[in-house]
């Protein structure tokens, strides 16, 4: 029969307090009990462990040589105990929602260090507008989402992820000011165009929709419209040689993306990594 770890820890706690008394009373139980498991224990072993007395319990030579291994003992255990309960950590999934510009051009390098770093957590990645985002973070379909908006619902925490230099993206060698190709309504950039080009009296313009920031670029390379989106978006896109670029000024040249979560939610170690990477650039 092996060695129960709870008549280790019973000696522990006696040689520790020097006292049965002290004892039972730091593992919440009778006295009763912890001189019991104290003598399974001496007999399992075939020496005694303590010395008796009114001034409590002192260990004997043996029992001063066992509880070198006994400290071992419970020492690697609770080592144990912390390596899974970190690695069970480590392993639980992340599921990010993240505007298509921004996993398009921004994500890519996050997404190879967190599969680095945490090689058993599954990582999964789902692209849609600012609102759409935002409502999947609220009705957890994703445990947090990149999304350019004012983060206001008191439910929600936040932090800064980038801030984008916005540009104009119009056919190479062409000055067109129409039509504006973007994604649906509750996209945030095209909003922020809109409010553009009410501002330059040139809306209304028609809006031709798209469902990809690649598709948006290939219709302006192919001298369809005009597009709104952060540089280093169309700069990073197969269609770079044939758009010309031009920085909005004003209130519309920089656009803040923030990582957004729920204030309920039990933050993942994956997440918890990036956002520490976030915060110090990468």
């Amino acid at each position: 029969m092996m060695i129960d770890t709870a008549h280790i820890r019973t000696f522990l706690a006696v040689a520790d307090s020097g006292s049965f008394t002290a004892a039972a009373s730091e593992l919440c139980c009778v006295q009763s009990n912890v001189t019991a498991r104290v003598r399974q224990l001496e007999d399992r072993l075939g020496v005694p462990l303590f010395e008796r007395g009114r001034h409590g319990a002192k260990p004997t030579p043996a029992g001063t040589r066992f509880r070198g291994y006994a400290e071992q003992v419970i020492a690697l255990l609770e080592d144990a105990e912390d390596d899974i309960k970190q690695a069970n950590a480590a392993a639980k999934p992340l599921r990010l929602g993240s505007m298509e510009s921004t996993a398009a051009s921004r994500l890519p390098a996050f997404m190879k260090r967190l599969y680095e770093a945490f090689p058993l957590a599954p990582l999964s990645l789902m692209t849609g507008t600012t609102d759409e985002m935002l409502s999947a973070v609220m009705e957890k379909k994703v445990d947090a989402a990149f999304v350019c908006a004012k983060v206001t619902d008191d439910r929600l925490d936040s932090a800064p992820a980038f801030m984008e230099r916005m540009v104009i993206a119009r056919p190479a060698g062409r000055v067109i000011d129409r039509p504006l190709i973007a994604f649906r309504q509750g996209c945030t950039y095209r909003a922020l165009s809109e409010q553009w080009l009410r501002s330059a009296g040139l809306a209304p313009v028609p809006i031709v929709e798209m469902g990809s920031i690649d598709g948006i670029l290939g219709c302006v390379a192919a001298g369809m419209g005009i597009a709104v989106m952060p540089r280093i978006t169309a700069e990073k896109s197969v269609h770079r040689g044939d758009i010309d670029l031009q920085d909005l000024t004003g209130p519309w040249r920089d656009c803040e993306t923030r990582l957004v979560w729920r204030k309920d939610l039990r933050i993942p170690e994956t997440m918890l990594a990036l956002r520490e990477w976030l915060k110090s650039g990468m």
